[in-house]
């Protein structure tokens, strides 16, 4: 039998693109702000069903966290330098802020939701050829060097692990890849379940790999006060 974690847990979904009946797409569609519109309109096909799915999951995984109707959320996201509709999602239910994030895999999109702290998550899949040389730009020294001594079979994905956590740091932060990953150094058992705390910049996360499909890393950052 599995112990509860000890550390607040947000919430956090993983979707197949495939299953897109599930979602109410065309509600999501009706919904969208201005910014959002001009969004769809300017991608292309692919990325477009791609950000409406992401959206939709978003929106009806708050609605449920929170136990609200999905017409009761509002979702906006705004670019601090270029000023257009993409980054950290800004979510409103009647009145009161919701955090969120978003993250998209080939084939599949994640989502984690928290009513009272800041959260980001990152998914991909585990796939040699996506981490090629991945460790000598995301691991720290002193981790590409423990790294090294795993057995080849476990490199991969301890690399995927270490590579989804820091980019959730970074979501949970609002910076994005602005901040080195290499920069961000992981301390506690990466991939333990139930999450661990890592001390990062003088801030604290709860960082966790939660196993949610075969062949994919999720990881969820959320920061704590």
């Amino acid at each position: 039998m599995s112990r509860p974690s000890r550390h607040p847990q947000p919430t956090v979904r993983l979707l197949p693109w495939a299953r897109a009946d599930e979602l109410d797409l065309d509600g999501t569609a009706d919904r969208l702000d201005e910014a959002a519109r001009d969004r769809l309109e300017a991608s292309s096909e692919a990325e477009a069903r791609r950000f409406l799915f992401g959206r939709a999951l978003l929106v009806r995984t708050v609605a449920e966290t929170v136990g609200a109707d999905a017409r009761r959320v509002t979702v906006t996201a705004r670019c601090q330098d270029c000023g257009l509709a993409h980054g950290r999602p800004q979510v409103r239910v009647d009145g009161g802020t919701v955090h969120a994030s978003v993250s998209h895999t080939d084939g599949a999109s994640a989502v984690v939701v928290s009513v009272d702290h800041p959260v980001g998550v990152d998914v991909e899949r585990l796939d040699a050829a996506r981490f090629g040389g991945v460790e000598a730009v995301a691991l720290s020294p002193a981790e590409r060097e423990r790294w090294l001594r795993l057995p080849e079979r476990r490199r991969l994905r301890s690399l995927a692990e270490h590579w989804t956590a820091k980019e959730a740091v970074t979501k949970a932060l609002g910076t994005g890849l602005t901040t080195d990953p290499a920069t961000i150094g992981l301390t506690g058992q990466i991939g333990r379940a139930g999450g661990t705390v890592a001390e990062i910049a003088g801030r604290r996360f709860v960082v966790d790999h939660p196993t949610l499909a075969p062949d994919t890393v999720v990881a969820t950052a959320l920061l704590l006060p």
